[in-house]
């Protein structure tokens, strides 16, 4: 059992309640359905979690948002959006119960006082506190339609704790509740039992990446046309990735000349450099940022190429966290020793 009454901070303060994203984002403009993706989710509704886990910038949260506008008449949906505040499972339970309120205005009275008393700093174990509620959401959810919960960004919130909170969560989810996740990097559950018994579904990068067809849709714009070593050229280089292709759009936008393909490629750089700092690099760890400032020059490595080149020997744990929280990393053979 976990008492989160002795988290730092969790009993600190009353969280307001509908404090956070409890709607669902739209689809961004010049959207390219993804069609062979969805009709895999639609599948894995038969199960408990769809797991969809890339790092930055492959479409992660608009194929999730796409899925639930395609969703059959017969399922609700819920969308929380978190953030790393939500690393606090005192913050977490209560926007989740507060979500789930949206469609059972009636449930969790008993749920929401064990909350009040977390905040008079009681002991407060969340296994208890969900097992109430799960059982009471199943006596709900036998007299209404099928209930998708979608989890977007839990890399924000994702932590020891928060783990082992959704670990139970998942662990006793009640029949007619299917979850959804996205993530950049693959939360710490126990998942063989779900994957054994075929009731997870998992979209990963290599999945999430453009095929050759739905980038040339990305990069179909109205009053633009591109000859056919220009596109080529594009779709080698993003490999699939739909940030870069969109990065380039916008730079060629500015261009002025979509066929202007090195001042397109100059400025598209630009930007991603931009995106990464933001959205990858400066969410990681100093000596990790390092790191990667360190062997920035070398093409392809292994560990102990690193280690040679920075003069340390920390090099195989830097990658192995690396390939933990997909930072973009590529694997060039089947050992996983060498990378680009």
């Amino acid at each position: 059992m976990t008492d989160l009454s002795r988290m730092q901070g969790f009993a600190d303060s009353a969280i307001p309640a509908l404090e956070g994203r409890f709607f669902r984002p739209p689809l961004p403009e010049g959207y390219v359905a993804r069609a062979r993706l969805c009709q895999r989710l639609d599948a894995g509704l038969s199960g408990r979690l769809l797991l969809i886990c890339a790092p930055a910038g492959f479409g992660k949260s608009s194929l999730a948002v796409e899925f639930c506008q395609g969703l059959p008449d017969q399922w609700q949906n819920i969308w929380l959006g978190l953030s790393a505040r939500d690393s606090d499972p005192g913050r977490f339970l209560e926007r989740l119960l507060a979500s789930l309120q949206q469609f059972f205005p009636q449930l969790g009275a008993q749920a929401m006082g064990l909350l009040k008393m977390r905040q008079r700093h009681q002991p407060f174990v969340f296994e208890e506190w969900l097992e109430g509620l799960l059982d009471e959401l199943a006596m709900h959810l036998m007299l209404s339609k099928p209930l998708l919960l979608v989890l977007d960004d839990y890399h924000l919130a994702q932590g020891p704790v928060l783990d082992r909170c959704l670990q139970f969560f998942l662990n006793h989810l009640p029949v007619g509740l299917v979850v959804m996740v996205t993530s950049r990097q693959r939360p710490d559950w126990h998942l063989a039992r779900l994957r054994l018994s075929r009731q997870l579904l998992e979209i990963g990068e290599q999945d999430l990446r453009l095929t050759h067809a739905e980038s040339i849709a990305v990069l179909d714009q109205p009053g633009r046309t591109l000859d056919s070593e220009t596109l080529h050229s594009l779709i080698v280089r993003s490999e699939g990735w739909v940030a870069g292709l969109r990065f380039w759009l916008l730079a060629a936008a500015e261009a002025g000349d979509g066929n202007a393909l090195s001042q397109a490629l100059r400025g598209s750089e630009v930007l991603i450099r931009e995106y990464l700092l933001e959205e990858v690099i400066d969410c990681l760890p100093a000596d990790v940022q390092a790191f990667l400032y360190d062997t920035a020059c070398l093409e392809r490595f292994c560990f102990e190429l690193c280690d040679a080149a920075r003069d340390s020997h920390d090099s195989e744990n830097m990658l192995r966290y690396l390939k933990a929280h997909q930072v973009f990393l590529v694997p060039l053979d089947e050992q996983g020793r060498w990378f680009r």
